[in-house]
């Protein structure tokens, strides 16, 4: 049976709780009976104290302890005389007195190992030599003994065995009494901490339960799940974190549909194409002439590109790009994209400015196949958005530990909204231009995993000639 944490909670505080009030329970009960053992020996020994002045007027009465050859019994008299309860003193009284057996009653010879618990048996007397007159030998016991004076002279000595337990009747009553009202005392505790202690662990799980409930919520794909938690707490910290990773795992949601539905269109569009004019063919509407053979070309090396795309961004979420560094010179790769470019420059009219402020010795490591796949990117997408006549501008220069390549290029430039897209992958600016420039929007999200494998950063920023800068940052080799 699944035991739910609310009650594992409540049962180990709860057997902490009984595990400390019977422990001070103990303490408690141990402590009063030391105590009250402890008071009890002091009334016992004012008792004594009185019949040591009992004793010291008979003696000066008779002058000497004669007297208790004759009258052994009275000795034993004083000393119930001195009992507190007058039921219990009469009742010794008649039983010491009645049907002469007194004297069988009184206490003598050597100490027996366990002695009576009553205050009669435990008094003994001593004359002046420590001899005993009454009650049991002490011999060599260590006992306090009460002197007994006569005219300023010791003439004898009273003592009284400690008790070990209680005996009286009163006694036994109230320290019973004591017992039993600690018990209840105990049990009261423990019921008003179980009282308190179910609510508690319930609240004090609640953010659990609530956690546990988001996160198979989360689980069956509800990603819009969000837990509401104001305390600052571990509690606070962690609800904060699962509605971080539920945001995190919509919104990968909607960028994985958004995925697939670009993707989709991006394919359907030229195989659309394609389908049209082979059919067209097929049916006789089409001519087979160069021109179309063109548009099909073009269609399929579309196709081809983006499917290489594709493929390249699919090996970069993989971790399976591979990058071959060696030390390059910084400038090799970007110098094989501008000459890969030059005729494309020519076509759409437009005029390329470079700047390089570096010194000889600087260099990279870096993949320089990788570099120029970078910067062909780059070069490419300036090309595609820079109107007819305008400039592209690269600088290639030194910041700190870091080579630093800008491109920037003139009008049209972009908004702030499109500046913090525009490395999300299949993200264009102009969605509608898309065919007549040729992009599918995956060639800066290629770009931002070739910076990023180098341990690079890429950004992009208004350009100050009208359109767009982007700025790439590679730690130099050391």
């Amino acid at each position: 049976m699944k035991i739910r944490l609310h009650y594992k909670l409540f049962a180990a505080i709860l057997a902490a709780i009984l595990v400390v009030v019977v422990y001070m329970t103990l303490v408690m009960q141990w402590s009063f009976n030391r105590g009250f053992l402890h008071y009890v020996s002091s009334v016992e020994y004012e008792q004594l104290k009185r019949v040591g002045t009992e004793l010291e007027i008979i003696y000066k009465k008779h002058d000497g302890w004669s007297w208790l050859t004759d009258d052994p019994i009275r000795v034993a008299e004083i000393i119930i005389g001195s009992y507190a309860d007058r039921k219990q003193k009469e009742r010794f009284l008649e039983r010491l007195r009645g049907n002469g057996r007194g004297s069988r009653m009184l206490p003598s010879g050597p100490r027996p190992a366990e002695l009576p618990p009553s205050l009669l048996p435990r008094v003994f007397l001593l004359d002046e030599k420590k001899h005993t007159l009454f009650g049991f030998d002490p011999g060599q016991s260590s006992v306090d003994l009460i002197e007994l004076l006569h005219e300023n002279k010791v003439v004898g000595y009273v003592g009284l065995y400690p008790a070990r337990y209680l005996s009286e009747k009163l006694e036994l009553v109230f320290a019973n009494q004591q017992k039993f009202t600690l018990m209840l005392i105990a049990a009261a505790a423990v019921l008003i901490a179980a009282g308190l202690t179910f609510p508690i662990t319930y609240m004090l799980t609640r953010p659990i339960r609530e956690m546990a409930a988001a996160t198979r919520s989360l689980a069956k794909g509800r990603y819009q799940t969000r837990i509401r938690m104001n305390s600052s707490d571990e509690f606070g910290q962690l609800a904060q974190d699962l509605n971080d990773l539920g945001t995190i795992l919509e919104k990968n949601q909607i960028a994985r549909s958004q995925w697939i539905a670009d993707i989709s269109h991006e394919l359907r569009t030229p195989l659309s194409i394609l389908r049209g004019k082979i059919e067209a063919l097929q049916d006789g509407l089409y001519q087979p002439t160069e021109e179309l053979y063109r548009g099909l070309h073009r269609e399929v090396m579309h196709l081809g590109l983006l499917v290489d795309d594709l493929y390249q961004l699919s090996l970069s979420d993989l971790g399976a790009m591979s990058y071959q560094r060696v030390e390059v010179q910084p400038c090799w790769a970007l110098e094989q994209a501008i000459s890969l470019m030059e005729a494309e420059l020519t076509d759409h009219g437009l005029r390329l400015e470079t700047e390089v402020d570096i010194d000889n010795d600087a260099s990279l490591f870096a993949d320089n196949e990788r570099l120029k796949q970078l910067f062909t990117n780059l070069l490419a997408n300036a090309i595609r958005y820079t109107d007819s006549g305008g400039t592209i501008r690269i600088h290639v220069g030194c910041e700190k530990q870091h080579l630093v390549y800008t491109f920037e290029d003139t009008a049209p430039g972009v908004s702030d909204e499109d500046l913090t897209r525009l490395f999300d992958r299949l993200y264009r600016v102009e969605a509608s231009r898309s065919r007549e420039l040729g992009g599918a929007g995956l060639g800066l999200s290629i770009c931002h995993s070739i910076v990023t494998g180098h341990n690079g950063t890429i950004e992009a920023e208004h350009s100050p000639l009208g359109g767009l800068l982007v700025r790439v940052r590679l730690p130099l080799s050391e």
